[in-house]
């Protein structure tokens, strides 16, 4: 931050900046008018978003501005959607008008502040609540690709992001939160590579030969990806039809290592014992999917409806239910 303030000659405390002190001032390149104004973000107490980019016939941007993330208010058509699945996130924009704007000057081929606010209506964040501030948590690439390794040498997450801590001297010190390392991995292997999903469909075909009775389905992304998968075998079939009155519908949390949840259905017998009706693996959990999961069920268990379904009440899974067993006690 002391270079940026030297470099663009601001002989100031970031705290105490007003608009009559910045305006005016000249970066080399947009790339370092960003980096200060985030730097300055940090320090003051607030998240910042890109707002709006100007662009010149040549498509060449000649304004950029940032703004904070509390600016503005969400549209109506968000809140109030009736098709709506899951609660809203709770709302975040406040109208905060504080933000930075810079133009491209073609005289002195440097970038020059046109506007800066500094006031907002919001509280700032406290200096243990600025790590956790959005535009602030980043992993590094480096230690991305490290926490890959670490991930196929089979350390757990948490062991990781243990490392990242003591690597770095202390959480605070990482540049992301637990949750951002968990997420970050996820997206990397999120689904199940080639390779996975033509030994799993080899194995599931060679079922068949075994279990006549076996079924299975699944479904691939444009790009020929398995993306949800589900199988019974013969002794869960013949379970249903006996104790198929009865449904329970769960999903656990992103287990395997494919980071896909797995979904399981299962009953009760005369004896009060489980039985497991069937799995499916799913790539997300929307109501398009929880759909094609219940109409491959049904198929397996010849269009046999159960008289009552539970359920951990997730709003996707009960609206699937809803549109395809509108009968059955939920």
């Amino acid at each position: 931050m002391r270079k940026l303030m030297e470099s663009a000659n601001i002989g100031k405390d970031p705290s105490d900046l007003l608009e009559e002190d910045m305006v005016g001032i000249e970066f080399k390149s947009v790339e370092e008018a960003e980096s200060f104004y985030h730097i300055y973000s940090k320090i003051i107490g607030f998240s910042v978003r890109k707002n709006q980019c100007r662009k010149n016939q040549a498509g060449i941007v000649i304004t950029r501005s940032w703004c904070c993330s509390n600016e503005g208010f969400r549209r109506t058509k968000y809140i109030k959607n009736p098709n709506r699945v899951r609660e809203p996130r709770s709302e975040i924009r406040i109208g905060c008008r504080a933000m930075f704007r810079v133009c491209y000057s073609k005289i002195t081929k440097l970038w020059v502040v046109k506007e800066f606010r500094a006031n907002h209506n919001h509280c700032m964040a406290t200096d243990m609540q600025k790590y956790f501030l959005r535009s602030h948590r980043k992993i590094s690439a480096v230690e991305l690709e490290q926490a890959n390794l670490l991930k196929k040498a089979g350390m757990k997450t948490s062991e990781i992001w243990n490392l990242f801590v003591h690597q770095n001297g202390g959480w605070d010190k990482v540049g992301c939160t637990k949750k951002d390392l968990y997420n970050s991995l996820a997206a990397g292997r999120r689904g199940v590579d080639d390779l996975d999903a033509n030994t799993t469909l080899t194995f599931l075909q060679s079922k068949l030969d075994i279990d006549p009775e076996f079924f299975y389905a699944y479904m691939v992304d444009e790009e020929s990806r398995l993306t949800h998968l589900f199988w019974a075998d013969g002794a869960s079939r013949f379970d249903y039809e006996l104790f198929g009155d009865s449904l329970a519908f769960d999903s656990t949390y992103k287990t395997n290592r494919c980071q896909m949840p797995l979904v399981v259905l299962v009953g009760s017998n005369n004896h009060g014992m489980t039985c497991v009706f069937g799995f499916a693996l799913i790539q997300n959990e929307t109501v398009e999917t929880y759909t094609w999961v219940l109409q491959k069920f049904l198929e397996c268990m010849k269009d046999k409806l159960p008289e009552t379904i539970l359920t951990d009440g997730c709003r996707s899974m009960n609206k699937a239910i809803e549109d395809l067993m509108p009968s059955v006690v939920h």
